[in-house]
């Protein structure tokens, strides 16, 4: 997912959600990686992923109604962010299908 590139626009006064954005992006990373590392609390890191990701595809329609970013790259990164929750469903379907 290329957020830099489509972030680049938001003005000053609206950089709150430029680094609100990307925090979250960073969160949903760490949190695949602890979720690699700490078996028994799968389910608790699926919701916080789950939930994170809901929030990017949130806060990116918001910056489409205020004009920061085009339908275009709205369109990629939301298919972005459904391969990456398909990826991470799967991956943890059968992590916990291992310990069951």
């Amino acid at each position: 997912m290329n957020l830099d590139n489509s972030l680049e626009n938001i003005p000053r006064k609206d950089m709150y959600f430029k680094d609100r954005i990307k925090n979250v992006s960073l969160d949903v990373l760490k949190d695949i990686l602890l979720c690699s590392y700490d078996t028994s609390s799968v389910s608790s890191y699926r919701t916080s992923i789950k939930a994170n990701i809901a929030l990017l595809d949130f806060m990116l329609e918001r910056l489409l109604l205020k004009k920061y970013i085009s339908e275009k790259n709205l369109y990629k990164l939301v298919t972005d962010l459904v391969e990456i929750n398909k990826m991470v469903t799967g991956w943890l379907n059968n992590h916990e299908s291992k310990f069951v």
